[in-house]
């Protein structure tokens, strides 16, 4: 009975075992390539309690937030070399000790008119296994009356194969909202994190509670300092319909869930029940000379969003008519800027092409009151 007992309960420990989700480790890298961005508040107020350098200023404080830092982020001071010119220094708590004095500045790699760019900073933490190292590009812009902005992007990330339900696949983790850590998800989907998968179509996925591999649902569990992932094929996942105009050629939201890209049929799609965002949509056709046309909305408003319901097919106005807005800046010398935007139904973005090229821009023509011609020109994309 005793060894039955035993038999049993290896069986039970060998079958949970194989329903559990592993650790599959990634390995870090770095670059100067920058892969997300994120703007800091610069400010000329120094921070209280943090001693500081020598500067020649006018230098700029800035505070890097991140959670991995107790304290929730990190100092930099922003400085020049000389008297005037660029600011093409850079002091920076990358230690976490709470000062600036005691650190060396990073010096700009480049500098082109108010553009510095400076080389990849590595930042220091501690983990609960050890010292975790993170990597960031600065760039900043000098402006007049002694304006400055500072971007932050990350320039490191991890990377490996990994095994979804016995296809292995390269997986890249990307620190999409420039904090630090690689396993955020928000409803915003420029605030999460980012994942790439081998041979998929969709060359980024933003980070949700399941990730679409091969067509099949996977949960992930993405470790905060992104040195691993954890992967386990999801069962029983309710689906919903959602039905789209019929000439809508693809596709993509983003939700709680995660992100997901389809080619509607007959007008339908089908998700994971829950709440989305649309992120974009395409639009193919041919004229009939039968050159390729590509019709896109995207840069949808953060108010709006969609349920999917098990038992509801919500219909998502979205596609063609679309309308052009016409838009008249006049300066203090007189001079009138014109601007010209193609806006949807949700006051989306618009974006047209030809061929996978901008056609050529619309023209404008001014006429005076006599309708006499006194001014044509094309608008210029940018």
């Amino acid at each position: 009975m005793r060894i039955a007992k035993l038999l049993i309960l290896a069986g039970m420990v060998a079958a949970g075992g194989a329903l559990a989700q592993t650790e599959q480790w990634l390995q870090y890298h770095t670059g100067t390539e920058s892969l997300s961005y994120h703007q800091l508040e610069a400010t000329t107020n120094p921070p209280a309690g943090v001693a500081l350098p020598k500067l020649i200023g006018p230098a700029y404080f800035i505070r890097w937030k991140t959670p991995l830092d107790p304290s929730g982020g990190r100092w930099l001071c922003l400085d020049r070399s000389r008297k005037a010119g660029p600011h093409d220094r850079i002091y920076i708590d990358n230690t976490g000790n709470g000062r600036l004095d005691d650190k060396t500045p990073l010096l700009a790699r480049s500098a082109s008119g108010n553009d510095t760019e400076f080389p990849p900073a590595r930042m220091v933490f501690k983990g609960e296994d050890g010292p975790i190292t993170y990597h960031l590009v600065f760039r900043a812009y000098d402006f007049q009356n002694n304006q400055v902005e500072l971007l932050a992007s990350s320039a490191c990330w991890y990377e490996g194969t990994v095994n979804f339900d016995g296809v292995k696949k390269h997986l890249k983790l990307v620190d999409g909202n420039v904090n630090g850590t690689f396993n955020d998800m928000a409803a915003d989907p420029y605030e999460s994190d980012r994942v790439e998968i081998e041979g998929d179509k969709t060359a980024e996925h933003f980070l949700g509670k399941m990730l679409e591999v091969g067509g099949k649902l996977f949960r992930i569990e993405v470790a905060r300092d992104g040195s691993y992932v954890k992967v386990q094929k999801a069962e029983d996942v309710t689906l919903g319909q959602v039905h789209v105009p019929d000439n809508i050629s693809e596709l993509s939201v983003f939700g709680e869930n995660g992100h997901f890209t389809r080619q509607p049929v007959n007008g339908q799609v089908s998700l994971p029940v829950g709440h989305y965002q649309i992120f974009r949509w395409t639009i193919n056709r041919k004229d009939d000379k039968g050159a390729a046309w590509t019709l896109s909305g995207y840069s949808f408003p953060r108010n709006g969003g969609f349920k999917v319901d098990a038992d509801k097919t919500p219909l998502l106005k979205i596609g063609e008519p679309f309308k052009a807005v016409l838009g008249a800046t006049e300066a203090a010398d007189r001079q009138v800027t014109f601007s010209l935007q193609f806006k949807g139904s949700q006051d989306e973005s618009i974006e047209l092409l030809r061929a996978g090229q901008r056609p050529q821009g619309p023209k404008l023509t001014l006429t005076d009151s006599k309708e006499a011609l006194v001014y044509t020109g094309t608008f210029e994309y940018g």
